[in-house]
C-alpha cells in the first residue's frame, strides 16, 4: 500500500522546487528540480485522477519546472527554440495521440480481460502527457543551450552520483531496502531481478537495477569530460573522481551498462572531436534504423544469442527472451502500423491458456518497441526525432571547435539512446539534456585584441 509519507513528498515536491528556483539560476534550478527529483522521490507511487496523466515523480517536477521556469525567468533568459524542424516535431508529438484515440475507439474482450475503446478524452490525456513529457526539452532548449549550461548538467550528474554512490554500495552489500526504509514502500516485483553474481544491484529509487548503472554510467562518461578539462571538485581531481564512479558502476553488476561506456569512454579520451562526433552520428543512424531492420527480420539476433552463450548462459537466456518478446510485440504493432494501440495495455500480447486462463505473456523493455506498439510507427518517428535530433546537429558542427563540456554531453546523450534500445531507461534528465544540445551552436572564431575567442549562438545564463 502507498504510504502517506511517499504521496506527501510528491505533494511537497513544487515546494521544494519554489526553493530552488529563488536561490538559482532558471537554469541550474531546472537541473536540480529535474534531477533530484529523479533520484529522491519514490517510485511506482502517483495519483491517478481520471482524464489526466499520473501525477508521479516524473510529472510533477516537470510540471513544476515548467511553470516555475516561465515565471522565475530574467527577462531575455529564457528563448524558446527557434528552429522551425524542433517546433514541427514538437507540435506533432503532442497532437499525435489524437490519431491514436481516434484509430482505436475499438472495445475488444480476450478471455476475462476486456480493454475499452479510446475516444477524445483519451485523446487529450495523452496529449497533456507528451506535453508534460516534452518540458524538460523545451527548458533545456530555452536554458542551457550553450557551454555553461552544458557544464551545469554534468557536474549536476557527478554531484547527484558521488551522494548517491554510499546508499549504491551498501543495497550492493545488503540488498534493495532503501525506498522500503524511507517511504514505506518497496516494488517487490523487480527484487529477484537484482540478485546477481552472488549479490545484489542497487534499486535506490529508480525502480530498478539497470536504471541506477544507468544513471551512473551517465555520470561517469560526465566526470570523464570533466577530468578532460582538468577541473577538480571538493579539492577532488575529476580523474579520481571518475576511477571511483567507474569502481560503483562495475559492482552494480549491469554488463550493458559497462560494455556501453566502453564504447563510448574512449571517443572522449583518445579520439579528435571531429572524428568522435562522425562516430556518434553513425551509432545514432544504428538507432534509427534498428526498429525497421528489426521489424524486416534483417537482424542475424540468434547468432549473436548463440555466440553470447560460449559466453554466459545466464546473459543468453536473458537476450533470447528479449528477443522472442520483441517479435511477439512487432507484430502485435503491425496490425495497427501507424498510430499504435494507445493506453490501457491494448498493445500487449493477451492469450487464453488451455487450461482457460488469460495470460499478458509480454514483457515491454526496450523504449522503442514501447513507442511503437502504444503510438505506431508516426509516434516513433516524432519521439525518436525529438531525442536523436542532437546528433545531426553537433555532426554539421563537427568542424568547429565544440567545447569539452558539449562533447561531454553528446557522448551522455548518447549512452542513454543506445541504452533505450534495450531498457525503458529515458527520463526527464534525458529529455533535458536533449533539449540542451539540440538548439546549441558554435559560432566562427574572431580575434579581438590579440586573442582568439569563440562566440556561441545562444547567450549564456546569468552566473551561478
Amino acid at each position: 500500500m502507498q504510504t502517506l509519507i511517499a504521496q506527501g513528498v510528491l505533494i511537497l515536491w513544487p515546494l521544494v522546487a519554489l526553493f530552488l528556483y529563488s536561490t538559482m539560476s532558471a537554469g541550474r534550478a531546472t537541473i536540480w528540480t529535474l534531477l533530484a527529483g529523479y533520484l529522491l522521490l519514490p517510485s511506482g507511487v502517483g495519483f491517478d485522477f481520471p482524464g489526466v496523466p499520473e501525477l508521479d515523480k516524473t510529472t510533477i517536477p516537470n510540471l513544476a519546472a515548467l511553470v516555475l521556469a516561465f515565471a522565475t525567468a530574467r527577462r531575455g533568459e529564457f528563448r524558446w527554440p527557434r528552429s522551425k524542424v524542433l517546433n514541427v516535431l514538437m507540435v506533432a508529438f503532442v497532437i499525435t495521440p489524437f490519431g491514436t484515440a481516434f484509430t482505436n475507439g475499438e472495445y475488444y474482450a480476450i478471455g476475462s480481460m476486456s480493454f475499452p475503446g479510446l475516444g477524445f478524452r483519451e485523446g487529450l490525456s495523452m496529449a497533456v502527457g507528451h506535453v508534460l513529457t516534452l518540458s524538460p526539452f523545451v527548458l533545456g532548449a530555452a536554458l542551457l543551450a550553450n557551454e555553461q549550461g552544458h557544464r551545469q548538467i554534468l557536474l549536476a550528474l557527478v554531484i547527484g552520483a558521488l551522494a548517491y554512490s554510499i546508499p549504491i554500495l551498501l543495497e550492493i552489500r545488503l540488498s534493495p531496502f532503501f525506498q522500503l526504509w524511507v517511504y514505506g514502500y518497496s516494488d517487490t516485483g523487480y527484487f529477484l531481478q537484482q540478485m546477481r553474481f552472488g549479490g545484489f544491484r542497487s534499486m535506490m529509487f529508480l525502480g530498478h537495477g539497470l536504471l541506477v548503472s544507468a544513471f551512473c554510467a551517465m555520470a561517469l562518461l560526465a566526470a570523464i569530460g570533466l577530468a578532460r578539462m582538468r577541473l577538480k571538485l571538493f579539492g577532488i581531481p575529476m580523474s579520481m573522481i571518475a576511477a571511483y564512479l567507474a569502481v560503483v558502476l562495475i559492482l552494480n553488476k549491469s554488463v550493458g551498462a559497462v560494455l556501453l561506456v566502453m564504447l563510448l569512454a574512449p571517443l572522449l579520451l583518445f579520439v579528435r572531436s571531429r572524428f568522435s562526433l562522425t562516430i556518434i552520428a553513425g551509432l545514432a543512424l544504428m538507432v534509427v534504423v534498428y526498429p525497421a531492420l528489426r521489424g524486416a527480420d534483417l537482424l542475424p539476433l540468434q547468432k549473436i544469442v548463440e555466440t553470447a552463450n560460449t559466453v554466459s548462459p545466464e546473459r543468453a537466456a536473458s537476450l533470447d527472451f528479449r528477443v522472442r518478446n520483441e517479435e511477439m510485440l512487432l507484430t502485435r504493432a503491425e496490425q495497427k502500423p501507424l498510430f499504435g494501440w494507445g493506453t490501457f495495455g491494448r498493445n500487449r500480447v493477451i492469450v487464453v491458456t488451455h487450461w482457460g486462463g488469460t495470460l499478458d505473456v509480454t514483457v515491454t523493455d526496450g523504449t522503442w518497441i514501447i513507442i511503437i506498439g502504444t503510438l505506431g510507427w508516426v509516434g516513433y518517428v516524432l519521439y525518436f526525432g525529438l531525442l536523436l535530433y542532437p546528433f545531426g546537429r553537433v555532426f554539421r558542427l563537427r568542424r568547429a571547435a565544440l567545447p569539452m563540456a558539449s562533447l561531454a554531453l553528446v557522448a551522455v546523450h548518447m549512452f542513454n539512446i543506445l541504452d533505450l534500445i534495450p531498457n525503458s531507461s529515458v527520463r526527464p534528465i534525458t529529455w533535458l539534456i536533449a533539449g540542451a544540445l539540440a538548439t546549441f551552436f558554435v559560432g566562427k572564431r574572431r580575434a579581438v585584441g590579440g586573442t582568439v575567442r569563440q562566440f556561441s549562438h545562444v547567450p549564456s545564463t546569468r552566473n551561478t
